[in-house]
C-alpha cells in the first residue's frame, strides 16, 4: 500500500508562514481520506449573505461542485508512483490544490481541457466509480472550467495547480493573523 498525504493549509493571503491549525486525520483509506477532505472543504465553505433593498443574496466562497471534482480528480489522478500525494492550501482568498504527476502520456493540454479522460489509476477510478463517486465521463474539468476557467490551471514540471479564487463579492475569509493547516494521512 502507498502511503498517502493529504494536507490543508490555511494560510493568509501569499503567506506560507503563519500557521493556525494543524490537524491529522489518521491513517485510513483513500476513500474515507477523500470523504474526510469533501467534509472539511465544505465546512470551510461558508455561506456569506448580503442583505440589499430588494433581496437576500447568498454567495459560497468557492463553488461546491468544482471543488469537489477538483478534489476527486487529484487524488483519483495523482501519480502515487514517487509517493508523492495531493496537497490541498486554503488561503483566506483562495484554494490551491497540488497534484502530483503531469498529464498522462498522450493527453495534451487542448485535450485535458475539453474533457478527455485518461486515468492514470484505472482501479483507483473504478473503485471510486463503483462507489458512486465519479462517472469517468471526463466530465470533472468541464465542470471546474464552467466556473474558473482555464487560468486555474497550472501545469508545472511534475505537478498540476489549480488555483480557485474566492467569489467576486465574498470579502476575505481569514484575517492577516490567522492561519490553519491540516494533514490526512491514509493507504491506497
Amino acid at each position: 500500500m502507498t502511503p498517502v498525504k493529504q494536507t490543508v493549509l490555511w494560510h493568509f493571503c501569499n503567506l506560507r508562514v503563519d500557521l493556525i491549525e494543524n490537524n491529522e486525520y489518521g491513517f485510513c483509506s483513500l476513500i474515507k481520506a477523500t470523504k474526510t477532505v469533501l467534509d472539511k472543504i465544505e465546512l470551510e465553505n461558508r455561506t456569506e449573505t448580503q442583505i440589499t433593498s430588494k433581496e437576500r443574496i447568498d454567495k459560497r466562497l468557492w463553488n461546491p461542485v468544482a471543488i469537489r471534482e477538483a478534489i476527486i480528480n487529484s487524488i483519483i489522478h495523482n501519480d502515487y508512483t514517487r509517493e508523492v500525494p495531493p496537497k490541498f492550501d486554503i488561503f483566506s482568498d483562495r484554494i490551491e490544490i497540488i497534484s502530483a504527476g503531469r498529464l498522462p502520456e498522450g493527453l495534451s493540454e487542448e485535450d485535458f481541457f475539453e474533457g478527455v479522460s485518461i486515468p492514470r489509476n484505472r482501479e483507483l477510478m473504478r473503485v471510486y466509480r463503483d462507489l458512486e463517486l465519479v462517472e469517468q465521463l471526463g466530465s470533472g474539468v468541464p465542470r471546474i472550467l464552467e466556473s474558473y476557467g482555464k487560468e486555474c490551471f497550472r501545469f508545472m514540471g511534475y505537478f498540476i495547480r489549480m488555483i480557485f479564487p474566492i467569489s467576486e463579492g465574498v470579502p476575505p475569509s481569514l484575517p492577516p493573523s490567522r492561519k490553519i493547516s491540516g494533514s490526512i494521512y491514509g493507504r491506497a
